[in-house]
């Protein structure tokens, strides 16, 4: 498209009253059948603003530089899935459009506590006063707490997730990227909308909605969301023998299902629209999450364990622990939860006149997360883990029968309670010109209590941390402001250039106290509240050129920075660990990238190579001391590292009835200076200091792909559309240190769903399942005993469902 015809396109988009009012101007024009049928999962449709000709690929319409443009008319690296495809395909978690993006792994250890990870950046610090390495957004509205930031995804128009730096326009903590979540606005023709869907492991959702207009210039939505499932985890701990007592304890949980889920999630939205100049919009979100702990699993050893020759086979621990051999079986005594609870209040004004729109956000968030979990999912007083060293010897701190499997036995909580309010102003040229610009301030206030507790329950025993209770209260007041501006040269039809400018500052003031009820061994130390205080700040910048060789390619080069802000550790076991900051990481990001709709627009092709320099990487590792039977998690600036890689989106729709499509990502993160990392034999013998360059990343495997095909043929009064989709992940680490049990392994995911809609799109009726080859991975890990033994999360197991939905 010739770029005057671009600038003009985007004027009359500024125009419009809002992004909503054009979504229901599309709609009232072109039936929804039209709109949403096609829709594809690399790069789905979100707004089709030209109605494409047959057997071609629709225009996808993004915000994500804070005003409307197709995505391939903007020069980042940006892959969209479609809120109709999420509803389609009942995508309901984090993780699923994870595997979608190119670059991204998603794993976390709880609902409270995710872990995202863009082209290998990642932050796996999870207390009060840590920092994201991906910012993660809802309408515009940045979610700074880490318990606030999952949710069931649900009612939404859009997910756009950006890749590398987004410093200018997000802010700190984008270093790897940005995920903003658009929700679907009110539409003027009243909507009804109702989801039913059942499945195995007793799985009932339920999710509907109701939109229309209220009165003259006001419109309303309010929608929900309701899931339920049994757990995925069967417990086969029927009883254990206390060595003290002789007694043998019956395990109330034996049988039981564990790790249910019963989330209810809600939005409501109200839209007034006075005039052309004016539209205020109020939102208010919210979830109550009950659910049950998966609770770890043993997985891997560092050493042979003295019943079988194992050490790193995952199946194979598990069994000589007592395990069934499958992930999704557990010996843990303690059942555990999760619950949450989030509201969210947002009201967003926007003003239009001839020469700006100015654009208003204030929002506060209040979030309340607790949890209970058995942190490595062994029954107490196991007499059989008998982990050898090195040297084939039992460790150090497993010399006598009497200690063995006692220091195993750990209950892991947490409570976290946030509030955070945050100011965002924007002034914006309403587009078409040949420079248009924006500028705009940004304040952020937040409040985290959080109290992180590990209990030993050995029930008497003579282990280093029997019966001992340890609690690591937190407190953090923290603020940022910023000042951002961005403007786009329009220099000829075919060529823009684009600057960036923002100035960011973080100040944080941070308690700590540890509260230790001891054991007759206990060796976590208590200290009396400590409080320190820090600040950071930096200048990010931006440039980009974008050049648009033909009406269908787009080519792109740019060059741009990232802050993430310091902070304290979560864990500190000392006054003095607890009161030292680690300082902020920066990156600087090279990009060049093509994107291009060929073949009469029936094949999309993106591509974007890169390569990120990253100074003073933060990086987090469980580390144990040898004045400490537990040890602690240590935060420390790793010094240099490197990011570089290629990613390739593609869809291809030769016909009206297929398309084929999906996306590849090469990826080489490595640490380049990393040299001051702590280190234990397998025997728990501290090391010198370890050299870690040229080990790979966290949560950065060297290739991922996905790749799915479709299939859609008229029958009756209605349609059929059969799906299959394929993902792949190699092997990657959940550690720095890169030991073969801190790996997740290689793993690969087939989904499929057959679906019939009827010709008015009424009825939709939809049979689907997921991972159908019932493979066994890992969400999370972490490492016990001075990385001697591996526990992981499971991920989920094969699922399938019906699904029927209703629209009036």
């Amino acid at each position: 498209m010739p770029r005057d015809i671009r600038r003009e396109t985007q004027a009359m988009r500024s125009e419009c009253p809002a992004p909503g009012r054009n979504l229901m101007k599309v709609r009232e024009l072109y039936p929804r059948g039209r709109i949403v049928s096609g829709l594809f999962l690399s790069a789905s449709a979100l707004v089709l603003v030209v109605p494409p000709a047959a057997a071609q690929l629709e225009e996808i319409v993004v915000t994500a530089q804070k005003r409307e443009e197709s995505m391939q008319e903007v020069a980042v690296a940006i892959t969209a899935v479609g809120g109709e495809f999420i509803r389609e395909s009942g995508i309901a978690q984090f993780g699923e459009l994870a595997e979608q993006t190119p670059g991204m792994v998603f794993n976390a250890f709880s609902v409270g506590q995710p872990e995202i990870a863009i082209r290998g950046m990642s932050t796996k610090e999870d207390g009060a006063a840590a920092s994201d390495a991906t910012v993660v957004s809802v309408d515009g509205v940045y979610i700074a707490a880490r318990s606030a930031q999952v949710f069931d995804i649900f009612d939404l128009d859009r997910v756009e997730v950006l890749r590398g730096p987004q410093s200018t326009l997000y802010g700190k903590n984008t270093v790897a990227g940005a995920v903003n979540f658009v929700t679907a606005k009110p539409t003027a023709d009243t909507q009804v909308r109702l989801r039913q869907t059942v499945g195995n492991y007793g799985r009932f959702d339920t999710a509907g909605l109701v939109s229309g207009q209220i009165g003259e210039g006001l419109f309303g939505k309010f929608s929900f969301s309701r899931r339920q499932h049994d757990g995925y985890l069967r417990n086969i701990l029927e009883s254990w023998t206390d060595p003290n007592s002789g007694f043998v304890v019956q395990n109330p949980n034996y049988g039981k299902r564990q790790g249910e889920s019963d989330t209810f999630n809600w939005r409501a939205h109200l839209r007034f629209e006075p005039n052309d100049q004016l539209d205020l919009t109020l939102m208010l979100d919210g979830a109550d999450d009950q659910n049950g702990a998966t609770n770890r699993e043993p997985i891997g050893s560092a050493g042979p364990l003295h019943n079988c020759g194992c050490a790193s086979d995952p199946i194979a621990v598990n069994v000589a622990l007592g395990g069934a051999g499958n992930l999704h079986t557990t010996l843990a005594e303690t059942e555990g939860y999760m619950d949450r609870e989030v509201l969210g209040i947002a009201l967003v004004a926007n003003y239009r006149h001839d020469f700006a729109i100015w654009t208003n956000t204030v929002s506060y968030r209040d979030s309340d997360f607790d949890w209970v979990e058995d942190s490595e999912g062994l029954p107490p007083f196991a007499p059989w883990i008998d982990l050898t060293g090195a040297s084939g010897n039992p460790g150090p701190l497993l010399t006598s029968p009497a200690s063995r499997g006692f220091t195993f036995d750990i209950t892991n909580s947490a409570t976290e309670k946030s509030k955070q309010f945050t100011v965002e102003s924007r002034l914006m040229s309403p587009g078409g010109a040949t420079v248009d610009w924006l500028v705009g301030l940004f304040y952020s206030s937040e409040d985290i209590e959080r109290r992180e507790g590990f209990n030993f329950p050995t029930l008497g025993g003579t282990g280093p941390n029997a019966n001992s209770v340890y609690d690591s209260l937190q407190d953090l007041d923290g603020e940022s402001w910023a000042a951002f501006a961005q403007g786009t040269w329009n220099v000829s039809e075919q060529l823009a250039l684009t600057a960036g400018l923002r100035y960011s500052n973080d100040d944080k003031t941070f308690t700590a106290e540890n509260v230790a009820t001891s054991g007759p061994g206990l060796l976590i130390r208590a200290f009396a509240p400590v409080t320190a205080s820090d600040s950071w700040s930096n200048v990010d910048w931006r440039i980009a050129a974008d050049y648009r060789a033909t009406d269908d390619i787009l080519l792109y080069a740019s060059i741009a920075t990232g802050y993430k802000a310091g902070g304290f550790p979560g864990s500190p076991t000392t006054a003095l660990s607890a009161t030292t900051s680690f300082d902020e990481e920066t990156v600087t990001s090279y990009e060049l990238g093509m994107k291009s709709d060929l073949l009469e627009r029936q094949l999309r092709l993106n591509v974007a190579l890169f390569q990120t320099d990253i100074e003073d990487l933060q990086v987090t590792r469980f580390f144990q001391p040898a004045t400490s039977s537990f040890g602690e998690f240590l935060t420390e600036n790793a010094g240099e590292a490197e990011s570089r890689g290629a990613e390739v989106e593609v869809t291809w729709q030769p016909t009206d009835a297929l398309r084929f499509g999906g996306s590849y990502t090469y990826l080489d993160a490595t640490y380049t200076n990393f040299t001051g990392a702590p280190s234990l034999e397998a025997n728990g013998t501290v090391l010198d200091p370890a050299f870690f360059n040229g080990k790979r990343l966290r949560q950065a495997p060297e290739n991922m792909y996905n790749v799915y095909g479709q299939f859609t043929v008229a029958l009756g009064q209605g349609q059929v559309t059969a799906r299959v989709d394929f993902y792949h992940t190699d092997e990657f680490f959940f550690d720095p240190s890169n030991d073969s049990i801190t790996a997740s392994w290689a793993y690969d995911l087939w989904n499929a769903r057959l679906a019939y809609e009827t010709n008015d799109g009424r009825w939709r009726f939809s049979l689907w399942g997921k991972n159908l080859g019932d493979e066994q991975y890992l969400t999370h890990l972490f490492t016990q005993r001075g990385g001697r033994i591996a526990f992981g999360l499971p991920g989920d197991p094969q699922t399938w469902g019906v699904s029927v939905d209703y629209s009036l």
